[in-house]
């Protein structure tokens, strides 16, 4: 094989390798504007009620039973009524609900603070602050848009869990 023929072939192969990339990253950014773009712009995360969240989702509802059912206006309408006349009921059940769970977890607590000495209190009580800090600090994460990858750091610190094994599996998983 001669040289120009050597250096011609490098030259098609340097031009389908650029080709190929150019449409690798085109198509990369393509896909991820196209899956990204409805998502809207978190960075300026707003303080939303749960009132707030909850018509986000039936507009969300609305919107996917409206494409896979092919509702007619005249249909949109009265199932937005439906899904919201029902959510509304959902939502109150909820809300009660989660004053009963966290009534029964002071409870339990409590039954369990009588059978503990004061040095099993004491671990009891400091187990507990941990995981009411772990909590707030998961809210406080997601109500940030839950971005920040240091966040595993500050849930799961080494010594914080009573379970090496839950941090070992949070941390290879990724939680």
């Amino acid at each position: 094989m001669s040289e120009k023929s050597k250096f011609s072939a490098l030259v098609i192969l340097a031009v389908v390798f650029t080709i190929g990339g150019l449409f690798g990253v085109g198509g990369t950014v393509a896909y991820l504007k196209q899956t990204r773009g409805n998502r809207g712009d978190r960075s300026a995360h707003i303080e939303r009620s749960p009132r707030d969240i909850y018509r986000v989702q039936v507009d969300r509802m609305m919107e996917r039973l409206e494409k896979s059912l092919s509702l007619t206006e005249i249909q949109v309408p009265l199932v937005r009524a439906e899904v919201t006349k029902f959510g509304d009921v959902m939502l109150e059940v909820h809300e009660s609900m989660r004053q009963r769970f966290h009534g029964l977890i002071e409870e339990r607590s409590h039954a369990i603070e009588r059978h503990l000495n004061e040095e099993q209190l004491a671990a009891f009580r400091e187990d507990r602050k941990k995981h009411r800090d772990r909590e707030k600090a998961i809210r406080e994460w997601r109500k940030n848009g839950g971005k920040d990858g240091a966040m595993l750091d500050l849930i799961w610190k080494p010594g914080s869990s009573s379970s090496a094994s839950r941090e070992r599996t949070c941390r290879e998983v990724t939680c």
